[in-house]
């Protein structure tokens, strides 16, 4: 799969004038410390129906979060041609899984209904298009060309991360069934989103934007090898409330908010 893009560089109608900030890796530290933790106590504190109630709430308030600090920088540069239209996608992204997670509760609460696979399957899938329009925005605007070889790896990343889905996941599996088939488009497209961000953390690296992309990225590899993680769990029925790829999920998520508190304060 090869992803050709003619990026060329456009003139913003707001240029931040504040551009300076830097990393607390401790912040960092205690965000996984505090995910482990939490999944710890989550699994041998609580009972099952407890368990559920919990992670039912976590799953939704973390998207929100995301997607309301993102939409408050997309407001608060809402007149900027990069900053204002790139953070408001980012915001949709989160904002969709948000709207996924309430939908699927409502199926399993409220209809009793099997809530995979479900309408709610189309806003997750949606968080990948929203995010990658976001990283594309920015990296179109920073980066006025890209050369051949970036091509390739951008190229050959997400085909090796299917590749690696495909073959694990066949490995457990007796028969290709529909779980197989539904999770591959899933992993594909959180796979090209985590291509970008590995870009745009590429581009920005020497950059003030460097540091907070470093953390974005960090986040959405998280998120990323834990969505991956869940569809390959779900081809053989793996997944569980304790599992403890959902470690991933709470860190990413946090890790996500403290990178766009970085992009608040460079922007």
């Amino acid at each position: 799969m090869m992803l050709n893009f003619h990026f060329s560089l456009n003139t913003p109608k707001i240029v931040p004038n504040n551009l300076d900030a830097t990393i607390n890796y401790g912040i960092l530290f205690l965000i996984v410390l505090f995910a482990v933790i939490f999944q710890f106590v989550l699994t041998f504190v609580f009972d099952s129906d407890d368990q559920y109630i919990i992670i039912s709430i976590i799953s939704f308030t973390n998207p929100l979060i995301a997607a309301v600090v993102a939409f408050v920088i997309a407001h608060r540069y809402k007149n900027s041609h990069v900053f204002g239209r790139s953070y408001l996608l980012l915001s949709l992204s989160f904002f969709s899984v948000f709207l996924g997670e309430i939908i699927y509760l409502i199926y399993d609460l409220v209809l009793k209904v099997e809530p995979y696979p479900s309408i709610a399957d189309v806003f997750f899938f949606a968080y990948s298009p929203f995010l990658t329009a976001h990283l594309i925005f920015n990296i179109r605007f920073f980066q006025s060309s890209i050369k051949l070889i970036t091509k390739l790896w951008i190229s050959a990343i997400p085909v090796t991360i299917v590749v690696f889905y495909v073959l694990f996941s066949l490995y457990e599996i007796d028969e290709i069934n529909f779980d197989f088939y539904y999770g591959t488009v899933f992993v594909l497209a959180t796979s090209i989103t985590l291509t970008f961000t590995i870009l745009g953390t590429k581009i920005f690296k020497k950059g003030v934007l460097g540091k907070s992309w470093l953390i974005l990225l960090f986040g959405i590899l998280a998120l990323t090898f834990a969505d991956d993680w869940y569809y390959y769990l779900e081809t053989f029925g793996g997944y569980d409330l304790t599992h403890p790829v959902n470690i991933l999920w709470y860190a990413g998520y946090w890790i996500v908010v403290y990178a766009l508190i970085k992009h608040k304060e460079i922007i």
